[in-house]
Order: structure tokens, then sequence, then C-alpha cells
């Protein structure tokens, strides 16, 4: 795993401020790399993840082998209620998840849900239509890298690649409250790393939707952008930038007042 992937999962890490042998469920964990960085600020904590693809949950429980405290791994879809009690978590996290699942609205009812009064949520999504790509024509570019935005892949449900500008307004109108809002920049000027890998899960992606006739781009234009992209790099005048929105959030202490009360209510320590 490379610098700025390992960087991001650390600081979903950070921002939880989980208890000392606090349970934390993490959605849409994968193979577990959240929840590795999670293991190693926190080895005491019960580490809870959720999600549908049995192959990941294998492989994150591979991840999570040496973890000194409690792991549950749960395999559950995500657009159903959580497989989980009322108020039973200090935090929740979730990381490019959302943007698969059709009503967002819901699944941030059911994270305030589990979590305890007070419980934090650290909620992350890439906005997938504002990467910066420099080196193939602008024309191209724009036309691929929105396609890629909007495209659902084979293993997605849903697609919306506006959804990391999108976040703080579904925070804000979920139960939860928002507390703060960041941005986090991957950059590169080499076509190597993370970098590297986004630009071939472009491809990948858009090659296999142009195959199936479903994409709109072709497998054509596909291949002109990449080659753009390789001369570009081996000029010195590639560069490539990518961000992702970190929203976090709490549950209420107590439930919301009825309109005309003035109650206020203090963030937990």
């Amino acid at each position: 795993m490379s610098e700025p992937d390992e960087a991001i999962h650390q600081r979903l890490s950070q921002l939880l401020r989980l208890p000392a042998a606090g349970r934390l469920v993490d959605l849409g964990c994968g193979a577990g790399p959240t929840l590795a960085a999670v293991s190693r600020d926190h080895p005491d904590a019960h580490l809870i993840g959720v999600d549908r693809s049995l192959a990941a949950l294998r492989h994150a429980r591979q991840h999570l082998g040496g973890h000194p405290g409690p792991v549950g791994l749960v395999a559950a879809d995500l657009r159903a209620p959580l497989p989980l009690a009322d108020a039973g978590v200090d935090a929740v996290v979730s990381y490019n998840t959302l943007e698969c699942l059709p009503d967002p609205p819901t699944v941030l009812r059911e994270v305030a849900r589990v979590l305890r009064p007070g419980g934090r949520a650290v909620l992350a999504h890439t906005d997938f239509d504002s990467l910066l790509i420099a080196g193939p024509e602008p024309e191209l570019d724009r036309r691929v890298c929105h396609a890629f935005a909007d495209q659902a892949q084979a293993w997605m449900d849903h697609a919306d690649g506006r959804i990391g500008r999108k976040l703080p307004g579904l925070v804000v109108a979920s139960p939860l409250i928002r507390d703060t809002v960041e941005p986090w920049v991957v950059c590169a000027t080499a076509l190597a790393g993370h970098a590297a890998r986004r630009i071939d899960d472009i491809c990948r992606a858009l090659l296999a939707a142009a195959a199936t006739g479903q994409g709109t781009v072709s497998a054509r234009e596909v291949t002109a952008w990449h080659a753009a992209v390789r001369k570009a790099a081996a000029r010195g005048e590639f560069f490539f930038a990518e961000t992702t929105v970190i929203v976090t959030a709490h549950r209420p202490l107590q439930p919301a007042s009825p309109p005309g009360d003035r109650a206020t209510e203090a963030m937990p320590e």
C-alpha cells in the first residue's frame, strides 16, 4: 500500500477519538485498511467490519489477525437496516462507500441509530467528478473523467461521482450533528503509486463499459487518453490530484428539541 493510501486511513483513525476499549464499526470495510489503522492506534478496541463481499471480509480477517482486541466481521447489505443494536457502538467510520448506495440518507439514519449518545461518526468520500489530470487534450480529458465519475461499475448498484461534495450537506440533513469538514488531497507529478492505480481504474472501468455498449466514451477514446497520460508522464508534464471530503459528526446527547425549544447541547469531550 502506498504512502498516500495509508495516510488517509491513519487520518480517519485519528479523527475517531475512540475511548479505551471502545466499539467501532466500519461500514463498507472492504479488505480492512481503515480497521488496520485503528488497530495500530487502539489495540484494545472492539473492531466490527461490515461488507457484503465475503472475499473482502476474508482479506480483512487476515489483515486483522494480530489485533489484540475483539474482532467481528459481518456480511451484510448496507441497503438494508444494519444488523447492529441501537446505541451499541462508540464510533462509526465509512470511506468510499456511500456513492455505491442508492439511499445515503437512510444509511446516515442507521449510523445515528447504532451510535451511543455522543458517539462519533467519521465519513469520507472521494469526489471523483473533481479529478485533476494534466496531459491529455482538455475536451477528451473532461469526457473521460466525467464518464468515470458517472459509471456504475459491475460491482456497484449505484454511482454518484459527486458524493464527496454532497457529504457535508447530507450529514446536516441527517439526525447527526456535523462537527468538522476537511478536504484530503492526494497529488502526484509522476505516474506511480496511487495516481497510477487510479489511472488504471479509469481505463479498466471505461473499457469494460465500452465493451458492453454501456459507456459514453469509446474504447478508442479511452486508449488515446491513456496514451496521452503516459506521454505526458514521460515528458515530466503529468499532474494528478484527487480530493476526498472528510466529515466528522456525532449523535446528539438527547433527542432533537421541538421547534421553539431553546435547549442547547454541549459537544462531548
